[in-house]
């Protein structure tokens, strides 16, 4: 497994168990639980050669469908007011979490098979598909987060501007035709962006801030727990985390996220085909929702329910990740395997 990746796992990690601890510590024992799986997964993930998977990945993508539309049809309300989670031999799980991966795994075969110059209206339908079940849940935060990491892939990878105009003219159009169905059930979303718009920030952002401050500038320690802050062990993680270790927790927690960013962006570079466009989605996606997820938190983005990845509770979440990291890994033994190779064919 790749050092530096590793290393950025483990420290994401320890920080969300310190947060689990500030914030509910009678979910502490599950969460290293779901810590302990996330690193497995990760182990699994990173034993399977990336190509393999995405061979087989039209099918896991249908299959994360059939798991959305499952969730409208058998799905559970976890005190969230949405159908998010299915129950599923005894264990609950949130699809929407997984259909941010198998995504990753479809763009980089069809990019791969087909060049950034093609025809993009087939990923267009498969991502719309997704994010329309995911907003009839309704979870508009997570269907945005799928279209927007669909497009900055599409951008990144080469796909031409004309193109991705086309299809989002046809989007708009499509919402716009389709918004009086969706309107009541994403009200939350409406009195939120007002909110935002007139400068007045929520409950659950004015107590967020409020937990950063106490904790400033060195930390209170997980022993003071968070009080006052909803949801402090996931959708408020970094207020959590913050109000814990002050500046230091931050910067430990950067100074991860940097490492595999970066480490992320370089096997990207360095691989091709398929294996580049993993890597870069799967960089994308931990780097993308960490910094949403801080910008909710410190009020510069309206209210939206995006974990912080590998450091909020949640397990689908710590999974989702955990094998994302996994695909960083086998993508960086695939990254040694062609150096390899070039070195010996330049001998």
């Amino acid at each position: 497994m790749d050092p530096i990746l590793l290393v950025g796992h483990l420290l994401l990690l320890a920080l969300g168990a310190n947060v689990v601890a500030a914030s509910e510590p009678d979910l502490y024992t599950r969460h290293l639980v779901r810590a302990g799986l996330s690193l497995l997964a990760a182990f699994l993930a990173s034993r399977i050669p990336i190509k393999k998977l995405v061979d087989v990945s039209l099918y896991l993508y249908v299959g994360g469908l059939l798991l959305l539309l499952a969730t409208l049809v058998y799905g559970v309300d976890q005190n969230t007011n949405s159908l998010r989670w299915l129950n599923i031999g005894g264990f609950s799980i949130q699809p929407s979490e997984f259909i941010k991966l198998f995504l990753i795994l479809y763009l980089a075969c069809f990019l791969s098979k087909n060049g950034p110059d093609h025809l993009i209206s087939g990923p267009a339908v498969m991502a719309g598909a997704a994010a329309v079940l995911v907003v009839m849940q309704p979870d508009l935060d997570t269907a945005a987060f799928i279209l927007l990491l669909t497009t900055l892939i599409l951008v990144i990878a080469g796909v031409p501007i004309r193109r991705l105009f086309g299809i989002g003219v046809a989007a708009l159009l499509t919402v716009m035709a389709t918004q009086g169905f969706f309107i009541k059930r994403l009200s939350y979303v409406t009195r939120r962006l007002e909110a935002f718009l007139k400068k007045e920030q929520v409950d659950q952002t004015a107590s967020a801030q409020e937990a950063i401050a106490r904790g400033l500038p060195f930390g209170r320690g997980p022993g003071d727990p968070v009080r006052g802050v909803p949801l402090a062990h996931n959708d408020m993680a970094y207020a959590a985390l913050t109000h814990s270790l002050g500046v230091i927790g931050s910067l430990i927690l950067f100074s991860a996220y940097t490492l595999i960013l970066g480490r992320g962006l370089q096997i990207a570079a360095r691989t091709s085909g398929a294996v580049s466009i993993t890597a870069l989605g799967v960089t994308l996606m931990i780097a993308l929702e960490a910094a949403l997820h801080i910008a909710v938190v410190t009020g510069l983005l309206p209210v939206f329910g995006l974990p912080l990845p590998l450091v909020s509770y949640g397990g689908s979440s710590m999974l989702t990740f955990g094998l994302a990291i996994g695909l960083l890994h086998s993508a960086a033994r695939e990254m040694r395997r062609e150096e390899e190779e070039d070195l010996v064919e330049a001998a």
